[in-house]
């Protein structure tokens, strides 16, 4: 066991790493490494399923960086399970990286992995809720500086998700997904599906190669804040939207719309309000967007704009030396519905770096040996 307030400081003859460490009481920390040259001892386990399976519920799991997959993962507890981040500045980065994560419930539906904090991993798909008979939700998870290669599936009722500093595929949301919020992410691949009503849900100051897609009517959705980028003019930014506040976002050669062309169809894309957006060279700028869509309205937004970007092209592909930082005289400083600026520099979650940048989480870490 570990008791509050444990505190460790390592010191190297050329490198001082100082880390503190808090755990409550009642916590125990535990270790996942597979290296072949991995300590012995309590609480140590050479795969992280057996880590899961010996941990009690609002446990600390370790992962710890490694050139060998964890392989798959699967708990119906609450867990807290980090790894070392996957956008690395160190010597001979290696990820904590595992095949797949599963979110679940037990055998009787008396417990499930609601109060989950996942932190630093490399994965290829993230399951919420398996396909069951069974109802249940998943509440109160994290999930943060992650890399999902495929993407994450929600296949249950989530409240309280939170997704933050990830970069993902595509997010599919086929059940309801509740006072949640996607935020500061890259997100490529085929985009995030609603196909559940989604009250509360906020999407906002995120990079966007891809589009979002709303089917249900009369929810609270904001859209908020986010840099949508495609090559022009052939990308759109929107599958199905309805009843959504589409408000401070940046859509740069990706046109606002469901088509490519800026049509939409009525039954498909309506009821819909654009408020202080910026367009350029998306193949249909029009703000509102143009077509067949009935009902969706707006002002403030500034249509045919450059929003003089330092070094982003107009392509589908995101590079990491890409540089979304605005040049002196850009049109969207300040011009966003709350005084801040439009895209991801403004907002609630403004970026402050020049591009996607993540950094490791809190497992002690050597830089340079």
């Amino acid at each position: 066991m570990i008791p509050s307030m444990f505190s460790l400081r390592i010191v190297l003859t050329a490198t001082l790493i100082s880390v503190s460490l808090s755990f409550s009481i009642g916590q125990t920390v535990r270790i996942a490494d597979n290296n072949f040259n991995a300590p012995t001892g309590p609480n140590i386990f050479p795969t992280l399923q057996e880590a899961v399976d010996a941990a009690d519920p609002g446990d600390i799991i370790y992962v710890q960086p490694s050139p060998t997959q964890y392989g798959n993962l699967t708990t119906d507890k609450p867990l807290i399970i980090k790894g070392i981040g996957f956008n690395l500045d160190k010597d001979i980065p290696h990820q904590s990286s595992v095949s797949g994560i599963t979110l679940t419930n037990n055998v009787d539906n008396t417990a499930n992995a609601s109060g989950t904090e996942i932190e630093g991993l490399t994965t290829t798909n993230l399951v919420l809720g398996l396909s069951t008979t069974t109802t249940y939700s998943l509440d109160n998870v994290v999930i943060k500086n992650s890399l999902i290669t495929s993407g994450l599936s929600a296949r249950v009722t989530v409240n309280n998700l939170l997704i933050n500093d990830c970069q993902t595929g595509f997010l599919q949301f086929n059940q309801p997904v509740l006072n949640s919020e996607i935020r500061n992410n890259l997100l490529g691949g085929s985009g995030i599906f609603l196909f559940g009503t989604s009250n509360s849900l906020i999407v906002t100051n995120n990079i966007i190669y891809a589009s979002i897609s709303k089917s249900s009517e009369g929810d609270n959705v904001i859209i908020q804040h986010n840099n949508f980028i495609g090559s022009r003019p052939s990308t759109n930014a929107f599958g199905n939207l309805i009843d959504a506040i589409v408000a401070n976002n940046i859509f740069y050669g990706r046109t606002p719309s469901r088509s490519a062309s800026g049509g939409s169809t009525s039954a498909s894309f309506q009821r819909n309000i654009f408020t202080n957006n910026l367009s350029f060279e998306t193949g249909n700028d029009e703000l509102p967007p143009a077509g067949g869509g009935v009902g969706n309205s707006g002002d403030g937004n500034i249509v045919g704009s450059s929003p003089m970007f330092t070094n982003v092209p107009i392509i589908n592909t995101w590079s990491a030396d890409y540089n979304f930082t605005l040049q002196a005289g850009s049109p969207v400083f300040n011009a966003a519905s709350d005084g801040s600026d439009i895209g991801i520099t403004g907002g609630p979650y403004s970026w402050t770096e020049s591009n996607f940048s993540l950094n490791t989480t809190s497992i002690p870490t050597i830089q340079t040996f």
